[in-house]
């Protein structure tokens, strides 16, 4: 059976086994790299490359439209998401009327870094209208419950690194000596809760056409929920708690100053 897209939260989505996904982006340009075909399907049976049979007639057209959304797109989002032993990696492909999308899961041993993560075979495919866009975002990043309130802390950066090995090792004498230098009674809990507690990440960057910079939003998950970690100019390091909403509202800013420049570039070529 030809897969398909079907309707599914405002979206139209397709869940191809890895047979299928190899049939479905045979000979496709600009795909990222951890979308290759993996040698391996769900089932455990060996994935055969797609033939002419299947470059020709499979599968379904706008199916093949969304996957080859790279070729049109104005903006290209990616997304590197991680939460305990689960991650994700997705792209998204959109113009100024429509985008499309591709994520693959992942399984993560939590420490190990990338020699402990093995991509899951099977890839979701997305198509949907651009009002959608910051909805497809939002619905790659996992949930990151508040067990700790905390609130925005600036530390300086050779104190940042001091701090957080010393909470890691249990030298309280350091810490109480670090605090002292800071001004606060205990390490601030954002601080904290990013040094103890995380347990996942989250990356996004956006890039346009008509622009050469690519603009990233990196956070950690910790008890503190999303935070983000910033340098600034005079050296310092500021610890700031981040919620959904707070990504949805620095996306459509960003995304807000790209789609014109994207557009007038490709009405211009």
């Amino acid at each position: 059976m030809t897969a398909t897209l079907a309707p599914e939260d405002g979206a139209l989505r397709a869940r191809l086994g890895e047979q299928e996904w190899a049939a479905a982006s045979a000979g496709v340009p600009g795909l990222p790299g951890w979308a290759g075909v993996l040698p391996v399907d769900r089932d455990g049976s060996a994935v055969a490359p797609a033939g002419p049979a299947e470059r020709s007639g499979d599968p379904d057209p706008v199916l093949r439209a969304a996957v080859e959304g790279a070729g049109a797109a104005t903006v290209t989002i990616e997304v590197a998401a991680a939460a305990g032993d689960r991650a994700l990696l997705a792209v998204l492909w959109c113009d100024p009327a429509a985008g499309s999308g591709l994520a693959r899961g992942v399984d993560v041993v939590p420490g190990a870094g990338l020699a402990g993560s093995t991509p899951r075979p099977g890839v979701e495919v997305s198509a949907f209208p651009v009002g959608r866009l910051l909805d497809e975002v939002l619905r790659h990043v996992p949930d990151a419950p508040v067990r700790v309130a905390a609130a925005p802390a600036t530390v300086p950066e050779e104190l940042t690194i001091a701090l957080a090995q010393a909470i890691r090792t249990g030298d309280t004498t350091t810490v109480d000596a670090l605090c002292a230098e800071l001004g606060t009674d205990g390490p601030p809990a954002v601080v904290e809760a990013a040094v103890r507690g995380t347990d996942g990440g989250l990356v996004v960057s956006v890039a346009s056409r008509g622009r050469a910079d690519v603009s990233t939003l990196s956070l950690l998950r910790t008890d503190a929920g999303w935070v983000e970690l910033a340098r600034t100019a005079d050296g310092h390091v500021v610890h700031t708690p981040r919620s959904r909403e707070d990504v949805r509202t620095t996306l459509l800013h960003d995304l807000t100053g790209r789609f014109p420049t994207a557009t007038t570039t490709e009405g211009d070529a």
